[in-house]
């Protein structure tokens, strides 16, 4: 009975301590995303975060372009996203919840206000047309029409919580709805994997031809 008595304080600590460390992490991300948001409201300090994004994301240039026109047909564009989402995206890969063997290990070598920054330069770069290897179809829009832009929206330019689409390469697309068709565990908890479970491979080759042809 002694004993039982001295080990549920212990364990009420330790659970009200793990709680705790939760929650700090929680709002420490929210004031970065916060700092973000006031950094755009100033015009001076946003030129500043984005020379320092340019600078700190030269790790970033060899695959995803500088300009954030990606480099590989499989490798996403950066350019024109929104800087919360890309921000909340290496907040991922650095704690595991996304995994990626580069991604994973580049989001833990950056500090906070450089991923800030790095986020605020790929989303002030522009999107550029780039040739891609299939042509859009009707199938393709309207599958766009009736299930991905309550998400991602009208024109596909995404949100903070979702990412931009339009405009990426075509094999970048494909790949990552088959992923999620297939359930691959790195995207585990993805809300596509849901979206797309009754749709068919050539339905998201569809919607990737289409959403590959945006702007």
């Amino acid at each position: 009975m002694e004993m039982k008595n001295i080990i549920q304080p212990v364990l009420c600590l330790l659970l009200s301590l793990g709680l705790l460390s939760v929650s700090v992490q929680a709002e420490t991300v929210d004031e970065l995303l916060a700092d973000m948001a006031r950094i755009q409201q100033d015009p001076a300090a946003l030129q500043a975060a984005i020379q320092q994004g340019e600078y700190r994301g030269t790790l970033c240039f060899s695959c995803h372009g500088k300009d954030g026109n990606s480099t590989r047909d499989y490798i996403p564009n950066l350019a024109s996203q929104n800087p919360a989402y890309l921000f909340t995206q290496f907040e991922h890969f650095a704690s595991g919840e996304r995994k990626n063997y580069v991604m994973s290990k580049l989001a833990t070598q950056i500090t906070d206000s450089d991923r800030v920054a790095v986020a605020l330069y790929f989303a002030d770069r522009a999107v550029k047309p780039r040739q891609q290897p299939v042509v859009p179809s009707a199938e393709g829009k309207a599958l766009f029409d009736s299930m991905c832009f309550a998400c991602h929206g009208a024109s596909a330019h995404g949100s903070r919580e979702y990412p931009r689409i339009a405009g990426q390469p075509y094999e970048y697309l494909e790949a990552t709805l088959l992923k999620f068709l297939d359930k691959n565990p790195d995207r585990a908890k993805s809300p596509m994997i849901g979206v797309v479970q009754n749709l068919t491979e050539q339905q998201l080759k569809d919607v990737a031809a289409y959403l590959a042809h945006m702007r």
